[in-house]
């Protein structure tokens, strides 16, 4: 692959985009979140709203349906977002393991280290991220999942809420 310099520049380049990768899982929860906010808000706002003969049994059961897939949704995307503190047992890269460590020590410990040593650090923070890039996909893959199958249910639940007879 080269020199070690070139592998370590290497490896810093695809750890940045590990950690693109989890920034952009985390950015596409913002927007599940938001639309099912948005969807749960609007499915409360017509059932607190509707007459109560429009609170039929069909109504009722879609809004339940909704709010039970909206739900998951928004589980799973909360999920997506919570951190992941696992990391290398000793490592002068992941932040968990540079906190645990007296400032003097990890200057030494910077200082000291060799090129191999770094290259092997960074090469664990690689996989690790990945690893975390790829639990992160999972869960935002659920989420749109779950939300993508409220769509019809909800809905069905606004239409039959909001159904307003001919002359009303």
């Amino acid at each position: 692959m080269g020199t070690e310099k070139e592998r370590l520049q290497t490896a810093q380049w695809v750890l940045e985009r590990n950690l693109a990768w989890i920034a952009a899982a985390e950015a596409k929860v913002g927007a599940i979140v938001a639309i099912d906010t948005a969807m749960l808000g609007g499915l409360g706002a017509a059932f607190s709203a509707a007459d109560v003969h429009f609170r039929t049994y069909w109504a009722v059961l879609f809004t339940l349906v909704a709010a039970i897939l909206i739900s998951g949704g928004l589980t799973t995307a909360a999920m997506a977002m919570l951190p992941r503190m696992k990391g290398p047992t000793k490592s002068l890269l992941f932040f968990g393991r540079i906190g645990e460590v007296a400032e003097p020590d990890y200057i030494d410990a910077f200082r000291t280290v060799t090129a191999q040593q770094l290259l092997e650090d960074w090469s664990a923070q690689i996989h690790r991220n990945a690893q975390i890039a790829c639990d992160k996909f999972i869960l935002v893959r659920q989420a749109m999942i779950w939300s993508f199958l409220a769509i019809l249910p909800w809905f069905a639940a606004i239409v039959t809420l909001i159904h307003r007879e001919a002359g009303t």
